[in-house]
This record gives structure tokens, C-alpha cells and sequence, in this order.
């Protein structure tokens, strides 16, 4: 008896008839694969980015500067809270696209928002808060408490 076309390994030829199509789903080379469709659903799940913040002091103001790159003024909204600022972003984009050689109309939406809390360690003076918007760099300064100057001395 021959040992010719038989297996040698323990995967019967309907399991790498399987695999092999199983592969070839996965792995070919179709316009969107869905390997590509599954890595791009967790990057798209992994949430919104932070914000990112600086915040600085010196003997008399705080600031903070937020980098918003490609962000107008008008899509963001500012809110005190006691001690905290609390900074919101919103931005929405539509996408139209139309191709009559290919018969084929598409449009896309797409709505975000984003948001960030920074909490200070004394209470923000609503009033004296001084926000600039510039070259989308947001910077926003305000007074230092003069919590630390009213101790009391112990006897």
C-alpha cells in the first residue's frame, strides 16, 4: 500500500480545505478586508481622544493653554464650576460624493464631541477669567486666589 496522497499531519483535508478559504476570506485582497474592518472598529471604539492641556502659574495668574488644531471658535463652549473649567468641543462634518460613471451616491455624516475638565486648587473668579482664541491655540488666564495670604497665625 502506497503513502502517496495521504496526510501525514492531524488536520483531515476538509479542515485545511477550511482553513484555506477561511484564509483566503480574511486575508485576500478586496477593497476593505475584514481584518482591516475589524481594526478599524476598535481604533473608531477606543473613544474620544483627551483634550490635551497645559496649565501653568505664576505669582499672580493661572493659565491654561488647550491646542485645537482645526477647531473654529465657534464650536467651542466654555463653563466655570467653582474651581473647575470645563471645555467643549464640538465638530461636525458631512461628506457628499456622487459618481454617475459608477452609478453610485454616498454621503456621510459625522458629529463629535469632545470634552475636558480641569480642576484648579482655589475657586475660579468667573468674572476676571480672560479667554483668547488664536491660531488655534485656546488660552485661558485668570487671577491667582489670595486663599494662601488669609491664614490666620496661631498663637
Amino acid at each position: 500500500m502506497s503513502n502517496k496522497g495521504k496526510r501525514t499531519d492531524n488536520i483531515p483535508h476538509w479542515g485545511e480545505d477550511l482553513i484555506k478559504k477561511l484564509d483566503d476570506f480574511l486575508y485576500e485582497k478586496p477593497t476593505r478586508n475584514i481584518m482591516k474592518t475589524i481594526d478599524q472598529f476598535f481604533e473608531n471604539a477606543k473613544g474620544p481622544d483627551r483634550i490635551p492641556v497645559d496649565i501653568l502659574e505664576t505669582e499672580t495668574e493661572w493659565i491654561v493653554n488647550i491646542d485645537l488644531p482645526g477647531i473654529r471658535k465657534e464650536q467651542i463652549k466654555l463653563a466655570v464650576h467653582g474651581n473647575q473649567l470645563t471645555v467643549l468641543i464640538s465638530s461636525k462634518e458631512e461628506t457628499e460624493q456622487y459618481d454617475q460613471t459608477y452609478e453610485y451616491y454616498r454621503k456621510e455624516r459625522r458629529e463629535q464631541n469632545k470634552e475636558r475638565t480641569i480642576s484648579l486648587p482655589y475657586p475660579i473668579d468667573r468674572e476676571k477669567v480672560k479667554v483668547k482664541f488664536e491660531n488655534g491655540l485656546l488660552q485661558i488666564r485668570g487671577p491667582r486666589s489670595q486663599q494662601d495670604k488669609d491664614f490666620m497665625s496661631i498663637d
